[in-house]
């Protein structure tokens, strides 16, 4: 009997705590209109939308392949586990440095990321750097789509899709309808080929504000968004504070803080009773408590990157084959968490060795691991950067929800509460990089989303 009480106790007293919290949190957050991230003191951005190429220097190409050459692999795998549960795999490590030095063609991947429009302008003191693909003008209905990236991906996750949005009766099978996107494809400050922000602060509301202005400089003042990872936090931050720019918000990963009585019920009594709480039966073993493991076996990257994320990047940025490691054993486990029990990590399951060691020379030519990391802390460290996402989104949403992403999928029930739900699909394959892994399903998504707008 003394230890039912002490549950009921515990239980009583969190209760109380989120009675507490939401009575006197009322969610008020300052949203700026401005910001200013680049050298010095603030000056007046130059608007003019500049061509941009990729073309890295021989001196920096011959550098990684010194660099590679010398590289050292020191450690061993475990005489018994020979896969990546430990992390990166060192007998693959020895292969991908292999083919990274002999086999991989930078300027044949450059050739192919330039094989799209890009573009340079400036926005609140950063170089903004972004994609701009117009479909052919056979389509009777054109809509501009604003596509953002997470980490550790960046704007090269989307070269496959964006033939598919942009000429959907060429690239997509059984695609007849005579609607097509104009396509806008931004590097986030501190990745690809967009500039480092030069002071603190810049974040995912920040980004999302930044890209309202790119899409307003482009002529657009209403537009579909679509984001995954850190693009998914953007484009909902969007649609959540400059609703009257969005037409619609397509997702592929539920960003959400629970804010309300009903929130806190969903996740504790559906954690308890899910076939009582949630309608589908996909979720009928739902767990939040069963989630936490997973969370914390995978999440280690995180609490260093939201604390400290220089100590960690000045190693990345001075190894390409440790950076490499950093990078793709997240498109091992992300992609597929069983995967991690492969000796290889199945890394070209559903990629190419061209593709990924394509992913990571974006970060290395640029130099801006660091950079990226630091978007970690700039959300982690801001309260308000949390409680952004406690606002509903009125605007319509569409969610691709994919099986084998990071954390599990999201009851359409949750969802709900923090989205205005006008398409909600349980995929049957994909994980976390779905523009990446399986571009046709989320393509397809996107264009079923559109029809209930």
């Amino acid at each position: 009997m003394i230890k039912y009480q002490h549950v009921f106790a515990i239980i009583a007293i969190v209760f109380s705590w989120i009675v507490f919290k939401n009575i006197t949190d009322k969610n008020m957050v300052h949203i700026e209109q401005d910001g200013y991230f680049g050298s010095g003191e603030k000056t007046v951005d130059n608007e003019k939308i500049n061509q941009f190429n990729v073309n890295v220097p021989d001196e920096i190409l011959n550098d990684i392949k010194s660099r590679l050459k010398n590289s050292r692999i020191s450690h061993e795998v475990l005489e018994d586990v020979d896969t990546f549960e430990y992390g990166f795999n060192s007998k693959t490590l020895h292969k991908i440095k292999d083919y990274w030095i002999n086999k991989y063609d930078w300027r044949k991947q450059e050739k192919i990321l330039n094989s799209f429009p890009q573009f340079i302008t400036e926005i609140e003191g950063l170089s903004i750097h972004f994609l701009h693909v117009v479909p052919p003008k056979t389509y009777k209905k054109v809509y501009p789509l604003l596509l953002v990236h997470g980490w550790p991906g960046n704007i090269f996750e989307f070269y496959k899709i964006i033939p598919m949005l942009s000429d959907p009766k060429k690239y997509l099978s059984n695609m007849n309808d005579d609607v097509a996107f104009e396509l806008i494809v931004p590097s986030i400050p501190g990745y690809g080929y967009s500039s480092q922000p030069k002071k603190k602060g810049f974040d995912q509301l920040a980004t999302a504000r930044v890209f309202k202005k790119l899409m307003e400089r482009l002529g657009h003042k209403k537009f579909f968004l679509q984001g995954g990872d850190w693009g998914s936090l953007v484009t909902a931050n969007l649609a959540r504070y400059w609703p009257e720019n969005c037409l619609g918000l397509h997702l592929n990963m539920c960003f959400s803080m629970p804010s309300t009585l009903l929130d806190y019920y969903y996740q504790i009594v559906g954690s308890l009773l899910p076939s009582f709480v949630f309608k589908d039966s996909e979720f009928h073993n739902y767990s939040f408590i069963r989630m936490i493991p997973q969370i914390l076996s995978e999440s280690g990257y995180l609490h260093i990157q939201a604390t400290k994320p220089d100590t960690v990047g000045t190693s990345l940025n001075d190894s390409p084959i440790g950076l490499a490691a950093y990078i793709l054993e997240k498109f091992s486990t992300w992609t597929k968490n069983d995967y991690k029990y492969l000796q290889d990590g199945g890394l070209t399951k559903d990629y190419t060795m061209d593709e990924l060691l394509t992913i990571v020379m974006i970060y290395w030519t640029n130099g801006n691991i660091v950079s990226s990391q630091r978007y970690y802390r700039e959300y982690f460290s801001n309260y308000n950067s949390m409680e952004l996402t406690k606002r509903y989104v009125s605007v319509p949403t569409g969610y691709a929800a994919f099986p084998n992403d990071l954390a599990d999928r999201t009851p359409y029930e949750i969802f709900a509460l923090h989205y205005n739900v006008t398409s909600y699909t349980l995929m049957d394959d994909g994980g976390h990089f779905a523009a990446f892994q399986k571009p046709e399903l989320l393509a397809k998504d996107v264009f079923k989303f559109i029809k209930t707008v």
